[in-house]
């Protein structure tokens, strides 16, 4: 997809009102400026979540996402910026003109062929289902699993018949070649150039994008042929890496259940939604990926894993746990009783007996353990040694130090040993080099996050943070900035790349902060979104300025002369040390006729500074850096 046009992106923007975006997901309530709710982005019991309208922007105070309308959108749907601005120039009426690369149309002419050859394959197979004679064991089988109609036409199944050619020629009737449907997944090409249908005598589950358009499907055998299973092949819009399936209709439960349950299979989620369990996906056969990971931490970071109760479901649930505490998930694992998937568990159980299972399923901490000892015999140290080195980063990702201890008695218990053995094991393990354990509730240290990086905690950073957030909110105070502080504005990276734009956009006639988030990273958005969410600290712009641009130069003077005096003592054994003394006795003196306002004196002072600095041109810092 080419590149939109900023004017269009800003008319979408200037269109889109960010509060009635975000109320599709969040119950806001305004308070003052702002309105507030629960974070769509992480579980929390108080809301910091919080957007700006006068801003056009949105930040939770929690996890640190933060952004645009576009980012909003992008995060809750799982859409590139571009997809993201479509979708709203839709809603608020404005056409967005063809201006791709010829590769760029190749490639969107490609997505569309595949977005409609799905549709008309999904279309085909649900109406061969519904009245086709050869479809009546698909239909029985169905009803024998009590999946009754309305629930085949929420999931939208088909059945695909066992003749070599049947979707095939569908298509071709409908215009597309079979070249056209081996590229979409539909049909296969022999050595020999013939052409057949993929899916045969299958029962179809089409397989979902995150805002439901069909991205490929599944097929299910009746019989005892193999494989069981059949998927679209991997394509430019099919990667079950990156699918879940069920996600576009569990979106809203899983908001208000504030959980994703993440199942194994197609049916376990077809009957999870007969049962009345709306928060279930599955992640189509596989182990989770990094990629399913991500998808699911937009919904939800609580997570629960329900996969098969086999030696299989156990391998997979294995391989999935580390990756999600990795992206800051609270995860628990949910083991169902005689070894049954869920599918066969709620076909025999209540709804209130699932409940129960879920709300009682053990954290990630415990069920590593218990799968850790049981898998061999603890008969030396060793073998429990491995045990802790195992279970411990989960450990170690408890908010709570009583949950902790809890979990130190637990682990000590299971290995018949004393918890001043185990908390001491603990400790020596957390205090090895380049040994990093993940939080899980510590949400600074994920994807949307940027508090914990924005260094507040001395006085010129604390400056800094102002000086920006009175420039986004005045470009003409972004000049004064500019002019008072030289080049190097901030120390910060970040600080300087929104700067710069806002300095960049400061002259359009209808300036708006919220512009400046296209040109950056998730970081750079969500700490944009950060710093436009913070009161400005007082009733004079002007006057504020002025006093934090003297606090940010005091500060640059104090870390200058801490240099000086390092760089003293090896410029005394070459010589070279007189100019340093000069410079460091100037910058003290400038210090003491600020502090009992002698302004004649510190004028003074700083214009021999400047002097000195044209002297020894290499030696001193220039303007704007680390002196004045």
């Amino acid at each position: 997809m080419g590149l939109i046009p900023e004017d269009i992106v800003e008319a979408v923007r200037q269109r889109s009102d960010i509060v009635e975006v975000v109320s599709r997901y969040v119950q806001l309530k305004k308070k003052g400026k702002n309105h507030t709710g629960s974070c769509p982005f992480h579980n929390e019991r108080t809301p910091s979540f919080t957007v700006t309208p006068e801003k056009q922007i949105f930040y939770c105070f929690g996890c640190g996402a933060g952004g645009d309308v576009f980012k909003f959108l992008m995060l809750k749907e799982n859409l590139s910026f571009h997809e993201a601005v479509t979708v709203l120039a839709q809603q608020v009426g404005v056409a967005i003109p063809a201006g791709e690369s010829p590769a760029q149309q190749q490639k969107e002419r490609r997505l569309s062929l595949f977005r409609e050859a799905n549709k008309l394959a999904r279309d085909y197979f649900r109406q061969t289902l519904k009245t086709h004679g050869a479809a009546a064991n698909a239909r029985k089988y169905l009803a024998r699993r009590e999946v009754t109609p309305e629930l085949q036409e929420e999931f939208q199944l088909g059945f695909a018949l066992s003749e070599w050619n049947s979707l095939l020629g569908f298509l071709e009737r409908k215009g597309l070649t079979p070249e056209q449907a081996v590229e979409a997944g539909l049909a296969v090409k022999t050595e020999a150039g013939r052409y057949y249908d993929r899916f045969r005598n299958r029962l179809i589950f089409p397989i979902w994008d995150a805002t439901g358009q069909v991205a490929g499907f599944g097929g299910r055998v009746l019989d005892d042929s193999l494989p069981k299973y059949l998927n679209t092949p991997e394509t430019l819009f099919f990667s079950k890496g990156r699918l879940l399936y069920g996600l576009h209709l569990a979106r809203t439960a899983i908001r208000e259940k504030g959980c994703v349950v993440v199942m194994e299979g197609y049916m376990d989620v077809v009957t999870a939604h007969q049962h009345g369990i709306k928060n279930a996906v599955a992640s189509l056969g596989t182990a989770l990926t990094h990629e399913h990971g991500r998808l699911l931490t937009h919904y939800s970071r609580d997570v629960v894993i329900a996969y098969d109760a086999d030696a299989a479901g156990e391998a997979a649930t294995a391989r999935s746990l580390d990756l999600l505490e990795e992206l800051g998930c609270q995860v628990r694992v949910l083991r169902l009783p005689d070894g049954k998937d869920p599918d066969e568990f709620l076909k025999k159980h209540s709804i209130q007996t699932w409940e129960t299972l879920v709300n009682g399923a053990p954290l990630l901490f415990q069920y590593k353990l218990e799968q850790a000892a049981g898998a061999r015999p603890l008969k030396t140290p060793a073998d429990k040694l491995e045990v802790l080195r195992q279970v411990f980063p989960s450990l170690a990702g408890f908010s709570s130090e009583i949950e902790r201890e809890e979990g130190l008695k637990q682990a000590a218990r299971t290995l018949n040993l004393s918890w001043e053995t185990v908390y001491g094991e603990f400790k020596r393990l957390k205090l090895i080099p380049g040994k990093k354990w993940t939080n899980p509730d510590n949400l600074a240290k994920n994807m949307h996050t940027i508090v914990s990086k924005v260094d507040t905690s001395d006085a010129r950073s604390k400056a800094e943070a102002v000086l920006l957030r009175l420039a986004l909110e005045d470009p003409s105070l972004a000049r004064t900035v500019h002019e008072k502080m030289g080049g190097e504005h901030f120390q910060d990276p970040r600080y300087r790349k929104i700067f710069k734009y806002c300095l960049e956009i400061a002259g359009k006639p209808q300036y708006q902060p919220a512009e400046i988030a296209q040109y950056l990273d998730d970081d750079e958005q969500a700490l944009l979104g950060m710093l436009l969410t913070q009161e400005i600290p007082g009733d004079d712009p002007v006057e504020i300025l002025h006093s934090h641009i003297k606090s940010v130069v005091r500060c640059r003077r104090q870390e200058r002369r801490e240099k000086i005096l390092k760089e003293i003592g090896e410029a005394e054994k070459l010589g070279s040390h007189y100019h340093l003394l000069r410079e460091l006795m100037i910058l003290q003196g400038i210090d003491e006729a600020e502090k009992v306002g002698d302004q004649a004196r510190s004028r003074k002072l700083q214009e021999d500074y400047q002097k000195l600095i044209v002297s020894n041109t290499g030696k001193c810092p220039k303007e704007g850096s680390d002196g004045m």
